[in-house]
């Protein structure tokens, strides 16, 4: 009988699952610097060599982490995979950029809620910002929009990603959190109306 040969990469994918799900209980229940490799070993009951045939250690732990999520959601986001670029704007139909940053949070939501809530700023919620800000970019590059702005591009995309930002940081620790879907359109109608017209203060 031929042996299956993705059952190495689903057992080595489960282990890390669980490495990875007990390295984000740790860092809610005892922050990121009082985890040392035994807790995360005994959490996720693997032994020590199992663990450091992934990882070098904690450090090494969250950068690869971080690394392959951030990756993951600036491939999702980016305006030629989002679908964005073919977007053309309409007060009922969500941003693909938005449906897609905001599903992949939810989808993820445990990881985001420790990494932007239980570390410093410059180690996860810094990067995330500039993924955010590439991919705003990225669309105005790929519209050749640089010399038809109304304002400074590092304004605008300073402006615009720390607004995102902002959201996400409620959003992500709001126990209710409204669905992907529904963050997607608001702030599709937000970023449409702008902030003076959807207060009402200019028709």
């Amino acid at each position: 009988m031929m042996q299956d040969s993705r059952h190495p990469d689903r057992r080595i994918h489960k282990t890390r699952t669980t490495i990875v799900d007990a390295f984000v209980s740790l860092i809610f229940e005892k922050g990121f610097s009082a985890i040392s490799v035994k807790d995360i070993t005994t959490c996720a009951d693997v032994n020590r060599s199992t663990f450091y045939a992934h990882y070098q250690d904690k450090f090494d732990l969250r950068e690869k982490l971080t690394r392959e999520k951030l990756g993951e959601l600036s491939r999702l986001i980016h305006p030629e995979h989002a679908g964005a670029l073919a977007y053309n704007g309409n007060f009922d139909d969500p941003d693909p950029f938005f449906i897609e940053l905001f599903t992949h949070l939810t989808e993820n939501k445990r990881f985001y809620q420790a990494m932007l809530t239980r570390l410093e700023p410059e180690i996860f919620t810094i990067k995330l910002y500039e993924v955010i800000r590439e991919s705003f970019y990225a669309r105005i590059a790929n519209r050749k929009m640089e010399q038809k702005l109304s304002v400074p591009l590092d304004i605008l995309l300073n402006y615009s990603s720390s607004s995102v930002m902002g959201v996400i940081l409620n959003w992500v620790n709001d126990p209710t959190m409204y669905t992907p879907q529904y963050m997607a359109l608001q702030l599709t109608r937000l970023t449409m109306l702008g902030i003076y017209r959807t207060m009402g203060l200019f028709e």
